[in-house]
């Protein structure tokens, strides 16, 4: 009798637990549709049950507040697109940058609700963890580089961030803009980094943008 109770209740518990997980599960596809439409500060929890079809007190069983679910739903998003990418890198049979970045830039236009999210919700906090993962991929990438001259290996944590903060720019710059596709983007980015700024901008020949103004009257 105890034994047949005790397979019962086992039994139980994995049903439980796969109701648990779905239902968080469906809370975060929820909050990603809330927060990507209504942006972070407008984003209720209301909102987010209704759209889950579960109640508001179910909601506190799984996150603490919007701020939790805000943070789990970024992080399980950047977690799942850098295991992607690093996949995708990894069946390549030859690397160079160009794949690289043309490989984050795909990924991010498939996750572009999750990037706007993150980098337009005005929590800065989320624009440093994706360039976090963007460096994560570029040092992989830089530190199996047979050949970094003029830099060593010493420079690579430095070149990492320096790729990185100009992808997350250009992405920042991208989705505002919607367009071009991830292709053009790609040779857009490339083309600066390869070829640089134009000369005339180093040049002092310039006129001055603007005079600054007398305080001493």
């Amino acid at each position: 009798m105890d034994q047949e109770l005790e397979s019962k209740q086992q039994a139980r518990q994995p049903r439980g637990a796969n109701r648990r997980a779905q239902t968080r599960a469906d809370l975060l596809i929820a909050a990603r549709r809330v927060f990507a439409t209504r942006g972070y500060h407008d984003a209720t929890i209301t909102e987010i049950t209704e759209t889950a079809g579960v109640g508001v007190g179910t909601f506190y069983l799984h996150f603490r507040d919007k701020d939790a679910i805000f943070n789990t739903l970024l992080e399980d998003g950047f977690v799942t697109m850098r295991e992607q990418v690093l996949e995708e890198i990894h069946r390549q049979e030859f690397l160079a940058l160009p794949v690289i970045m043309r490989i984050i830039f795909h990924r991010a236009y498939e996750q572009r609700d999750l990037f706007r999210i993150a980098l337009m919700g005005g929590v800065i906090a989320h624009r440093f963890r994706a360039k976090e993962v963007f460096a994560l991929m570029f040092t992989r990438f830089l530190e199996h580089v047979p050949d970094l001259t003029p830099f060593t290996e010493d420079d690579i944590p430095l070149l990492a961030q320096l790729l990185s903060g100009i992808m997350l720019q250009a992405i920042t710059w991208w989705f505002e803009q919607d367009e071009p596709n991830p292709d053009i983007m790609t040779e857009r980015v490339l083309y600066v980094m390869q070829h640089g700024f134009p000369t005339s901008l180093f040049k002092e020949q310039l006129p001055p943008l603007f005079s600054i103004p007398d305080i001493t009257h």
